[in-house]
């Protein structure tokens, strides 16, 4: 990965971002890693890198909001049941947004999944653009500086540290945080409020009569 960052520089980091921004399954995040660490080193401008990472991460996750806000709803209504987001959770996951989507658009960017397809459904949701860039920005800056400017700053200690020691604890971590915001993600969407579920079965009594 870094020797690819080397060789092409933080036009190679925009574009990766920026696409893995838009819904592509790409390695946006090591890469910014990637580049924090070989700023830390000289090869690369940490601003530069900061600057590329932020960039890429607003671009990408605008086109995914406008490719949303167009097509969302169609693409929803015509392939949402084959991949469990029928029209019951897709009511779910609107109200979220009603309430809470600021908070989903400040936390995206650090779920992974969420973060690929945060612009879409914001776009699909119709939440309002001044309020999506906003948040997005926020939330873009701080998963820049977290990812980029961390390994700037305590990249070469750590590479020194695991250069005697096995990584497979790091790895370990990683992947149970990815698990927990994945599931933490998915229970917030799709779990019922106590009022939902109450007004639901009122409403269920009704029918019935």
């Amino acid at each position: 990965m870094t020797e690819y960052l080397a060789q092409y520089g933080c036009g190679l980091l925009f574009i990766v971002v920026l696409l893995e921004s838009t819904g592509m399954p790409l390695p946006g995040e090591s890469l910014v890693v990637a580049g924090g660490l070989l700023a830390g080193d000289g090869s690369l401008h940490i601003l530069l890198v900061l600057g590329a990472a932020f960039l890429g991460s607003i671009v990408g996750d605008n086109i995914g909001y406008l490719v949303g806000r167009r097509y969302g709803r169609a693409i929803v209504v015509r392939w949402g049941e084959r991949f469990g987001l029928g029209e019951k959770r897709f009511k779910m996951v609107e109200e979220r947004f009603e309430n809470y989507g600021f908070v989903v658009v400040l936390i995206a960017r650090f779920v992974i999944i969420l973060r690929q397809l945060n612009g879409f459904v914001a776009g699909t949701m119709r939440m309002n653009w001044a309020l999506f860039l906003l948040y997005n920005s926020i939330s873009a800056a701080a998963w820049s500086l977290a990812y980029g400017g961390l390994a700037y700053l305590f990249g070469t200690a750590f590479q020194s540290y695991f250069a005697g020691h096995s990584t497979w604890p790091l790895y370990l971590v990683a992947a149970a945080i990815c698990l927990i915001g994945c599931f933490g993600t998915y229970k917030f969407l799709f779990s019922v409020d106590d009022g939902d579920a109450a007004q639901a079965s009122t409403a269920d009594a009704r029918s019935d009569r």
